[in-house]
């Protein structure tokens, strides 16, 4: 496999430059998003935590299917199992979009119209004739 070598510099020479006109723009750009980012770390870990705790309700369902002694009870234990784990991903779902709401999209930047800058905002309404 042959070896390509990039010429020292090369890739540098218009970073710096750049990086310093911007320098202000990089500035507001973390302030602003540093509510959003930090409420959407608290989103992650909330979510981090839903799976470790499911994960670990996975993993007992295999140990109460050994113990069991008749078919009757295996059938509990999975009955149980998916009654809860519907139960707990419910409740998640309605927590995750309650802390979605809650991240600060007014944080994010904004058009010139002052509308979100994301592409789910709506099109402006056609004119009719």
């Amino acid at each position: 496999m042959a070896h390509t070598t990039i010429p020292e510099g090369l890739l540098n020479s218009n970073f710096d430059g750049i990086m310093k006109a911007n320098a202000h723009n990089m500035e507001n750009m973390a302030h602003s998003y540093s509510t959003f980012l930090q409420r959407l770390g608290k989103l992650n870990a909330e979510t981090m935590k839903f799976c470790a705790e499911r994960w670990k309700e996975d993993l007992e369902v295999p140990a109460k299917i050994a113990q069991s002694k008749e078919p009757g009870e295996v059938a509990e234990v999975y009955a149980d199992f998916y009654k809860k784990m519907f139960e707990d991903y419910s409740d998640q779902a309605y927590r995750v979009m309650d802390m979605v709401g809650e991240l600060g999209w007014e944080y994010l930047p904004t058009t010139a119209n002052g509308q979100a800058d994301d592409k789910s905002a709506k099109a402006p309404a056609k004119k009719t004739q």
